[in-house]
């Protein structure tokens, strides 16, 4: 009965331990409550899956929504373009032994938009600021810039593998949205997006024990049920959400 008992803590406690790891606690700079936030049910509004956070896991992670599609300065120590070949060998292949995509929506993780305030400036005053700028000026006026927050909750991919993996290029992570029709099928919503100029993009990759964090939408829509995340033969947890159901149509 003792040994048991010692069997029992220990697995709890192993237990309790993958949670940590499972679902780190995401702190976002800005005090979330004070964010007024709006959802989307459009799939491709948030078209790339913009690296939030990488780097060694910690409990505790605080950061803001990175705005920038093509590059982040977060990935400049996992960017890779020697051996092109064997990279791109590994995107077309998707072939992963033990990385961990977890989706926790019980936290909130507001992503953003940022557009000129086209109600503050006309469209010939925006060009002639823009063209000021472009020549490296100084402007004496801001560009009135508007920012709307969407809801949202962060995907996190932890590698448990030993050596690098490939898992995006640009600032984009490879991860594919399924969801279950109303068959209970589970159907491909969007394939990993891909950019319509690939020059200069390089691939990037997650090294042994670190964690990569994208932040996802909430999206709305008129039809109740389960979607999970994919990166080639992996797969997240299943997690309840909304999205019109026009996006099943011819996804056979």
């Amino acid at each position: 009965m003792k040994n048991y008992t010692i069997i029992c803590f220990f697995l709890f406690s192993c237990m309790i331990w993958s949670q940590e790891i499972i679902y780190p606690q995401y702190t976002y700079k800005k005090n979330v409550n004070s964010i007024n936030t709006i959802k989307t049910d459009n799939v491709y509004f948030f078209y790339f899956k913009e690296v939030q956070y990488i780097g060694p896991l910690v409990k505790n992670i605080s950061l803001e929504y990175v705005e920038n599609d093509r590059y982040s300065k977060l990935l400049d120590h996992n960017y890779r373009y020697e051996n092109f070949d064997t990279l791109n060998d590994e995107l077309k292949k998707r072939e992963y032994k033990d990385l961990r995509i977890f989706v926790d929506t019980s936290q909130k993780t507001p992503l953003s938009k940022t557009d000129i305030d086209s109600t503050k400036i006309s469209y010939a005053d925006r060009l002639a600021k823009i063209d000021s700028l472009n020549a490296g000026l100084k402007l004496s006026k801001e560009i009135p810039l508007i920012i709307r927050y969407y809801d949202g909750f962060p995907v996190t991919i932890y590698n448990m593998e030993e050596k690098e993996r490939l898992i995006g290029f640009g600032n984009n992570i490879i991860l594919e949205l399924e969801g279950l029709d109303k068959n209970h099928q589970w159907k491909k919503i969007y394939g990993f997006r891909r950019y319509t100029c690939g020059t200069g993009i390089k691939f990037f990759v997650l090294k042994p024990k670190e964690i990569a964090t994208v932040f996802e939408p909430r999206l709305s829509g008129n039809f109740k049920t389960k979607f999970r995340y994919r990166l080639g033969n992996i797969l997240s947890n299943e997690f309840d959400g909304s999205i019109n159901d026009k996006y099943f149509e011819n996804k056979d």
